[in-house]
């Protein structure tokens, strides 16, 4: 799965990990074509010891920054441990929506990484979260959403589920 997908390993990441679920988080820049290497590029300079993700999506590829069974670091809700997450950037300018071939582009990503991990294809209550990150070793949770601004999310959901 992982040999069509460029490679930039980012300098700050965690041990291993089990992938039970799925966090897709936004980046805050624009979608533009580059807009992912810039992520990737960012994360691999080793003085950036803040943040990673395992994969950063924008309007024209994929990129991959850590290996899905390596625990990423993410900068959401004052650092909690999302260990047994995979993370999926995506690339947007809130408060506006990403463009649609971004939210299918990382839409087609989630349903592999669930096909392969054999995650569900739902997104999580704020309260199956919370039980996700005190379980997560055998609660095979879902697609956790940390998105803000006009994300699609029935638009995405559909787009996983048919893909899958």
């Amino acid at each position: 799965m992982h040999n069509s997908i460029p490679l930039v390993t980012a300098a700050h990441y965690g041990s291993r990990q089990r992938p039970t679920a799925i966090l897709i988080r936004t980046s805050w820049t624009t979608d533009d074509k580059g807009a992912a290497n810039a992520i990737a590029q960012a994360w691999h300079n080793p003085n950036n010891r803040v943040d990673s993700c395992h994969y950063v999506v924008d309007e024209a590829q994929v990129i991959r920054c850590v290996p899905d069974k390596i625990q990423a670091f993410h900068i959401l809700d004052g650092y909690k441990n999302y260990k047994g997450a995979i993370s999926i950037n995506v690339c947007h300018d809130p408060p506006f929506s990403p463009e649609l071939v971004t939210v299918l582009r990382a839409a087609k990503l989630t349903s592999r990484l669930c096909k392969l991990y054999r995650i569900p294809v739902r997104i999580l209550s704020d309260s199956d979260v919370e039980r996700w990150l005190k379980h997560s070793w055998k609660f095979r949770g879902g697609i956790i959403l940390k998105t803000v601004g006009e994300f699609p999310t029935q638009k995405f959901l559909n787009s996983v589920k048919s893909t899958s």
